[in-house]
Order: structure tokens, then sequence, then C-alpha cells
């Protein structure tokens, strides 16, 4: 039996399956927009993390008499043939300097690849901005054509999808790296998530995080991450 959760998890994917299919033809026949089958399902992806993401940064709902509904809210996988990238980042005001945490995750729910760098910005906002950066990158050298780059910054994604100059002037130009990496991809969606549905980026991205240097896992991750991918519903080896 489903949980109330999974109950509206998949009501929500139904009801943005319809939407994005009927909205297709109407971009095609009116912006020029190409129909492509796998853009479409990407789309519904990015809508519905994006969807319940949102109601999560609102908080509960209040439900009858002062009860309250909490919002279930998950890491969600990509659709063929897009792989999905998420990216975090920490970082310290004192010294300037932080950690990227980068995971890549393909349609079967396995991690591709994940990686942790040292970097050094200078703020908070320029740091997100550099974890997807590494985010392109790792895409690139993957040889991955069509993706989807997730982030808990809601900054980065929303300038990332309109306008740069919703930023913060020391975010500007790492962003704007980050827009030129995007367009060598086939297609790239940018899609912002809540923390909750971020922690395995998050994980890589924390100081404390032990066994660490600047490398990057190709099929295996680190033993100190199984759990947390485990946690987020992803089978991963051992």
């Amino acid at each position: 039996m489903c949980s109330t959760g999974d109950t509206k998890w998949r009501r929500s994917y139904i009801v943005f399956t319809c939407w994005c299919i009927w909205k297709a033809p109407y971009d095609f026949m009116f912006n020029g927009v190409p129909l492509c089958p796998p853009k479409v399902l990407a789309v519904i992806s990015v809508a519905v993390s994006s969807f319940f993401g949102t109601k999560t940064a609102l908080g509960c709902r209040n439900v009858g008499e002062g009860r309250k509904e909490n919002q279930t809210v998950r890491w969600c996988a990509p659709v063929h043939p897009f792989v999905k990238i998420n990216v975090d980042a920490s970082w310290s005001k004192a010294s300037n300097l932080g950690f990227v945490g980068v995971i890549a995750q393909g349609q079967d729910r396995k991690m591709v690849a994940a990686a942790w760098y040292a970097i050094k910005a200078p703020s908070a906002a320029a740091a997100e901005a550099t974890a997807l950066m590494h985010g392109c990158q790792l895409g690139a050298a993957l040889g991955v054509r069509y993706v989807i780059l997730e982030s808990d910054s809601l900054e980065a994604i929303k300038c990332l999808s309109s306008s740069l100059s919703m930023g913060s002037w020391e975010a500007f130009p790492v962003l704007a790296r980050v827009k030129q990496l995007g367009r060598d991809f086939l297609d790239c969606q940018w899609s912002w998530v809540p923390r909750v549905a971020n922690s395995v980026a998050h994980e890589l991205a924390s100081v404390d995080f032990p066994e660490m240097g600047d490398v990057v896992w190709v099929d295996r991750p680190p033993s100190s991450l199984v759990f947390v991918l485990n946690n987020d519903g992803l089978p991963c080896p051992h």
C-alpha cells in the first residue's frame, strides 16, 4: 500500500506529465520549439522536483483543525537519455575557503560518478556557482550529452534559468561560465531542489567528511557515501 506522500508524488507526476505533453505542441506551433520527447520527459522531472521543493521551502501547510501535513520530498531519478548531476558547496566566511560535492546519477538510479573539490570563493553565492561549474565540467568529462544540473541554491538556479543579473556580482562571472558550459551539451536543464533532496552532494561538500581529497570516483563510491546513497534509495556497489 502506498503512503500518502507516495500517492501525492505519483499524482503530481501524472498532472505535470499531462500538462507538459499538452504544452509541447503549442510551443512548437507558436514559439518554434522543436518537439523532442526526451526533453519533455526531462522538463516533467524538473517541474515535479521544483514543485515539491517549493512546497517544502514554504513549510508544512495547515490542514483542518490545526493539523499539519508534511510534504514528501525526495531525489528523483532522471529519464533516458538524461543524466542528473547534483551539486552543493560549503564555504567559510573567515577563510573564503570551501568544498564542492558533485554526484552524477543515471536513470537506473545508480551512481555514475562522484567528485570532491577544495575551492576558494569570495562569497557563499560564488561557492554555489563554482559547484555548478564543477558539475558541468564533470558531465563534459564523462561524455554526457543530456544533463540535468540540480542544486539547492535557489538564487543560482534562478539566474541560470532566467537572467544572470538577478544574482550577486561575486557569483556573476562564474555563473556566466556555467551558462556557457551548459550550451556545450545537446540539452541542459537547470533544476532547484531543497537540501533534503540533495543530501548526497551536501554530504560530499561537508568539511567534516572523512577520507576525502580532490578526486573523482567512477562507478564505485567511497565507503563513507554508501549509507547516504542507500538512504536516497540508490543502489550502490559495496
